[in-house]
């Protein structure tokens, strides 16, 4: 992958977007901006011939208990850049737009994320659980999980909370 995106097109961005920010001392600063603004943002970076960034590359969720924040890397084949995108999420309600609007290729890794942490893609086209049964109740890898323990009753799959072992 090529080199990492010019801070003098951050600063443009920046002057565009009022809630995004990035960190000028860092050697590949990323762009934190605000949900409102996320989707609009990233047509900008797909749309606009000076960014052309036309592959999103992967998108993930991080935990941090007191909020989620969602991390996108973004490449532009025409100019060999890559450059990632954060946004922070309310971990009691954590939702964001689909960037399926923008990428198609996002449909399962969003799904994942939906079904692993918890995060819901408003607008998506088929958000559902993709590793975790249908019936399962939580999000395996956020930070306060407890696994469920399963059970067969009348000859279905059911999840229940452990009983406490004292």
């Amino acid at each position: 992958m090529g080199t990492y995106f010019e801070i003098d097109k951050l600063e443009l961005l920046k002057a565009q977007f009022d809630t995004a920010e990035f960190d000028a001392e860092a050697n590949e600063p990323a762009i934190y901006i605000g949900k409102e603004q996320l989707l609009d943002l990233m047509k900008v970076l797909r749309e606009t011939p000076t960014y052309s960034f036309d592959r999103m590359s992967c998108l993930t969720a991080v935990d941090y208990k007191e909020y989620f924040e969602m991390v996108y890397c973004l490449y532009s084949r025409r100019f060999d850049k890559w450059v990632t995108v954060k946004v922070k999420l309310d971990h009691d309600n954590p939702e964001v737009e689909s960037m399926t609007q923008i990428w198609e290729g996002t449909n399962f890794e969003e799904r994942e994320t939906y079904d692993l942490m918890g995060i819901k893609f408003l607008h998506h086209p088929d958000l559902r659980r993709i590793l975790m049964p249908d019936n399962y109740d939580g999000h395996p890898l956020q930070k306060d999980f407890v696994p469920l323990e399963p059970r067969i009753e009348g000859g279905v799959l059911t999840w229940h909370k452990q009983k406490s072992s004292s």
